[in-house]
């Protein structure tokens, strides 16, 4: 198995399961405060897997090291892969695991954007922009599109960053 899948595989597994988690825990449904900010302690997963993704590689290479295009593409690769099981997990979740949790989150940050006084036009903003992305369509850019993007940003810096560290 190519490295790229292994590790998008095994990103995009996690990130799953740590969902599964933070619905099990109520994140998503009673503890919606907590659930604002667990979500992106998920993000610690595909770095991770990242890091170790590039150090792998960096090991496979015949002379110990890793350029930065072969990093970034590797990257790019692997959180690709990621941000496909995500999303095809997300659309579960949002269907049948935990149909209308989208709705109760809404709720709770409009309430929140009114008790800290935004204004009725910015909330009705930023309802229309949280629609909009929830959509199917919205979901698989910011999913899969912005999980792909920030892989290969990851990428860069930590192949620049492994270049730098120490080869046992």
């Amino acid at each position: 198995m190519k490295p790229e899948l292994k590790y998008g595989l095994t990103a995009g597994a996690g990130v799953c399961l740590w969902t599964l988690g933070e619905f099990l825990l109520g994140f998503h449904t009673t503890r919606l405060a907590i659930g604002a900010y667990s979500g992106f302690l998920a993000g610690v997963i595909p770095l991770v897997t990242l890091f170790l993704l590039l150090k792998a590689k960096r090991a496979a290479s015949p002379d110990g090291r890793l350029t930065l295009w072969p990093g970034v593409k590797s990257g790019l690769h692997a959180a690709f892969i990621s941000g496909v099981i995500v999303y095809g997990f997300m659309f579960l979740y949002s269907n049948f695991i935990n149909p209308g949790w989208m709705d109760h989150a809404l709720d709770w940050r409009v309430a929140r954007l009114r008790a800290d006084g935004v204004t009725e036009i910015a909330i009705r903003d930023k309802i229309k922009l949280y629609r909009q992305m929830s959509s199917p369509v919205g979901c698989l850019l910011s999913i899969v599109g912005g999980t792909t993007v920030v892989g290969a940003i990851f990428a860069a810096g930590l192949t620049l960053v492994l270049r730098r560290w120490p080869r046992k």
